[in-house]
């Protein structure tokens, strides 16, 4: 799946020239959002992939004058291997889920510009993991036999937690910068044959930092 950035920013560089309504965010206000997000493996992951980016969109509602509540819809995709030694380059490997998360963001403090917070977010994963076919290699010592292909398909829970903040570019315009932790229920099949080696994963674990742009109303 290949992600267009264009629309994100002629959307938004649309809104960008509404006038202002002249005043800050109030409880029942709504906005919605998008964001780009780096995500680096961490744990038994890390094994398996290098780090990756990511898309959501997102959109909610001002609860009250702390929690902003809202959902979250978003793709992953990790699919360059981090192997090392005999089995680098020689294995596919591929880890995609969707996320479906409820979200609430409490603000810890407001100025006229920023607004620092504390986000937490849990839902629903649909993933697919795959560890492709090992082709027989009797080059080496121990001989390595064909290993079959092993496809995952699962819907799980998972939930992510982390602190960030808005800075806001106008009433209605706001950058939102957000680093959080990620863990999804779900396992990846291990190889243990000599020379590949490739430990199961069971949890999939990641940090991520988010980079994106909201516009209230």
């Amino acid at each position: 799946m290949r992600f267009s950035y264009r629309w994100i920013i002629l959307f938004f560089g649309f809104l960008i020239i509404i006038p202002s309504a002249g005043r800050g965010q109030l409880v029942g206000d709504w906005a919605i959002g998008a964001a780009s997000t780096y995500s680096r493996p961490v744990g038994g992951l890390s094994d398996w992939f290098q780090s990756a980016m990511s898309a959501e969109v997102s959109a909610g509602q001002q609860y009250n004058d702390q929690w902003f509540i809202g959902g979250i819809v978003s793709y992953n995709r990790f699919d360059h291997e981090n192997l090392s030694g005999y089995p680098a380059g020689k294995i596919e490997l591929l880890l995609e889920h969707y996320e479906l998360l409820v979200s609430g963001r409490y603000a810890i403090a407001k100025t006229k510009h920023l607004r620092p917070y504390l986000n937490i977010a849990a839902g629903l994963y649909h993933w697919k993991g795959k560890r492709g076919e090992i082709e027989a290699d009797s080059s080496v010592t121990p001989f390595v036999p064909h290993i079959d292909a092993k496809e995952l398909t699962a819907t799980n829970w998972g939930f992510r937690t982390g602190i960030g903040i808005e800075i806001r570019l106008s009433s209605m315009l706001a950058v939102d910068v957000l680093g959080y932790y990620r863990f999804i229920v779900g396992d990846l099949w291990p190889t243990m044959q000599p020379n590949i080696e490739l430990e199961g994963v069971s949890g999939f674990q990641t940090l991520n930092l988010s980079l994106g742009i909201r516009y209230h109303f």
